[in-house]
């Protein structure tokens, strides 16, 4: 009898429900980690500000869930573990959207296959790709009650198909505005959802710009919820703010320095010195605390300093290596603080530019300066006339305006430009006695009639030197690669066309902005060794450089709009009707990109160094180690050759 009841039993047990199970939980018990998509192979263990953003996944009472979350926190494992529980515990249809076609692919072989294969209660349930099933492949996956598409963000039609119940979107700031003229991409998926009662979507991104970042909107209509940690000496609950790291910057190297940090309790009454120890201790005694009134969006916000495993030191060093760099220290502030990057927002104002000019002559490369550019802006009222910048750029991105000049006529008669051309056959001296050429030329090709008169002309130049460029601010790059475009010239077509780059202008505006407003050093500073800081922009004392020239610089300030979608973007606007001066700036800036500036190692430095016959910085000498009776003598080392792309293209001749 009794072997009876044991059989029943055993058979009750097929039919009983699945244990009711977090996702949290069903990770803990099932999930594997693969040693090709994380840095510690093996079993899942949740981190405790991991924990309440996958269980939430389970409450029926919440339809969204949004993380702004620091890098390497949270957001791609929630993202996988609540795709895996789905796959396992509640299958639905379901999306994932990815940015471009690319990061689909990468995100299924990478991502997602591994997950697959290694969780057990996952194995066997999707189809390997190698099987030719057509129930799985790279954007498609189906599982037993549902299935998995994985689309890029600026595909309508397969964002706007087939029902689904989950939907999942990762980096959503880089997000096209539109998906061609269908709409905004998450409106469009999140329509797919509304058959289902019990729908879920999963918000993700590292914050970005202030009032114009997708995931800032969505936690501020969430619950907001933030990770606080708990002092291990006060017990006190607070949000970690860069503001407590302290370290002592009197110590004579960086890595001392960062070695010295520590987080100081935000309680006065404490104010405990954090070591690494005792602030992930902190962490792990930490909690979400809702800062807003809940509405069904739940909205989790993770700060890098409750990271565990993330030493102090490194933070501080990060930080230190980007402070003087505006595009490397919004990546800090972003992607390490989970924090929007605001612009400054005031107009700078151009008597501050009049005072700082130095006394140098126009027409003269100052000491420093190793390379030219040049940007040529096209204007056609009054007549019409071509504006030329020439600058010159030294290590650690400091620049020097040095000569500026405006030629009057029709853009479009190609007279017009003959002065443009001989300054390319121009030279401009250096302080120790060279003579430098413009290395890289862009020349912004306007509109209407205007571009087919700049791409005749810029087709009779050599390339690289002289490019026709165009700006926009969606582009996703500095500086695009080369495309093609056909013209025509008097009336007749050009039988290759011309090739122009697409320049994003406001990268290289934010920046320049962000250098003008650095000042200069002191005298004491000076006394001390201190430099000029980084992207420092120098101009001379001369007419060319004046009251005008200054007020054009600063012509334009950051606004936040709204657009007729109802979507908030920051854009530059004009203050002023004349901002030629600027934009010659921000076209020899991304001329110097183009150039290679941002890329050169030491080495290269080392050669322009060499060709403009300036003196190499000598490094300090060695201390001889003590002879040793055992020290034998050493056949001479071979000379190493000069390698790198730079010296076998011969740039600089």
């Amino acid at each position: 009898m009794d072997a009876l009841i044991a059989v029943f039993r055993e058979i009750a047990k097929l039919w009983a429900p699945p244990p009711k199970l977090t996702v949290s939980q069903w990770a803990d018990t099932n999930r594997t980690l693969s040693s090709e998509s994380s840095a510690q192979a093996g079993q899942w263990h949740t981190r405790p500000y991991q924990r309440e953003p996958m269980d939430v996944f389970t409450d029926a009472a919440i339809h969204t869930i949004v993380l702004m979350v620091a890098r390497q926190t949270l957001k791609t494992e929630v993202i996988n573990n609540c795709l895996g529980y789905v796959i396992d515990q509640d299958p639905a249809p379901t999306l994932v959207v990815q940015y471009r076609d690319t990061d689909c692919k990468r995100w299924s072989k990478i991502r997602l296959a591994p997950m697959l294969r290694d969780t057990p209660c996952l194995r066997g349930k999707v189809a390997t790709v190698k099987s030719r099933s057509e129930g799985n492949t790279f954007e498609y996956k189906a599982f037993p009650g549902g299935h998995l598409s994985v689309v890029a963000s600026g595909s309508p039609g397969n964002l706007a198909a087939l029902p689904i119940r989950f939907l999942f979107c990762d980096e959503i700031d880089k997000y096209p505005a539109s998906a061609g003229p269908a709409g905004d991409p998450i409106s469009l998926a999140q329509g797919r959802q509304e058959e289902f009662w019990n729908r879920k979507t999963v918000l993700a991104c590292t914050p970005t710009r202030k009032g114009a970042s997708r995931i800032e909107r969505a936690f501020e209509e969430s619950d907001r919820r933030e990770y606080e940690l708990r002092c291990p000496e006060c017990g006190e609950y607070q949000i970690p703010r860069w503001a407590q790291v302290r370290w002592d910057s009197s110590l004579p190297t960086r890595k001392r320095q960062c070695a010295s940090a520590r987080y100081i309790c935000a309680n006065p009454d404490c104010g405990a010195a954090w070591n690494d120890v005792a602030r992930w201790n902190a962490s792990r005694a930490g909690r979400f605390r809702a800062t807003a009134e809940f509405n069904g969006v739940a909205g989790f916000r993770v700060n890098g300093l409750a990271r565990l495993g993330t030493k102090l030191s490194a933070l501080v060093d990060e930080f230190l290596r980007s402070k003087d760099d505006t595009e490397a220290l919004k990546t800090f502030v972003n992607e390490q603080l989970a924090e929007l990057w605001e612009e400054p927002g005031e107009q700078l104002e151009w008597e501050r530019l009049i005072e700082r000019r130095e006394p140098y002559s126009v027409g003269t490369v100052p000491a420093g300066g190793l390379f030219l550019t040049a940007g040529v802006d096209i204007q056609r009222e009054d007549g019409g006339r071509l504006e030329v910048r020439v600058n010159a750029y030294g290590e650690n991105r400091e620049r020097w305006a040095v000569d500026y000049r405006i030629f009057p006529g029709d853009p479009t008669d190609q007279k017009t430009w003959e002065p443009v051309e001989s300054m390319l056959r121009e030279t401009w001296p250096t302080e120790s006695g060279a003579e430098l050429a413009i290395e890289r030329m862009f020349v912004d090709s306007g509109d209407g009639t205007v571009t087919a008169a700049v791409y005749e002309w810029v087709r009779k130049q050599a390339r690289p030197r002289v490019w026709a460029i165009k700006g926009d601010r969606r582009s996703d790059q500095p500086v695009g690669p080369p495309k093609a475009v056909e013209v025509s010239a008097g009336g007749k077509k050009l039988k290759y066309g011309v090739l122009f780059k697409i320049v994003n202008s406001d990268f290289f505006k934010s920046q320049f902005y962000a250098d003008l407003r650095k000042r200069p050093p002191t005298q004491e500073e000076r006394a001390a060794g201190m430099g000029y800081p980084q992207g420092y922009f120098h101009m001379p004392a001369d007419a060319a450089f004046g009251d005008e020239h200054c007020k054009q610089l600063c012509s334009e300030r950051l606004v936040t709009v709204r657009r007729r979608n109802g979507r908030t973007v920051s854009e530059y606007e004009k203050t002023r009707p004349r901002n030629e001066a600027l934009d010659t700036a921000v076209y020899c800036d991304a001329a110097a990109w183009d150039f290679g500036a941002y890329r050169f190692q030491p080495r290269h430095w080392a050669m322009l160094r060499k060709r403009n016959k300036e003196p190499v910085p000598a490094a300090p000498p060695a201390p001889a180690a003590p002879p040793t009776p055992e020290a034998q003598p050493k056949a001479a080392a071979r000379p190493r050759r000069e390698g790198g792309w730079l010296p076998r293209r011969n740039w600089f001749g």
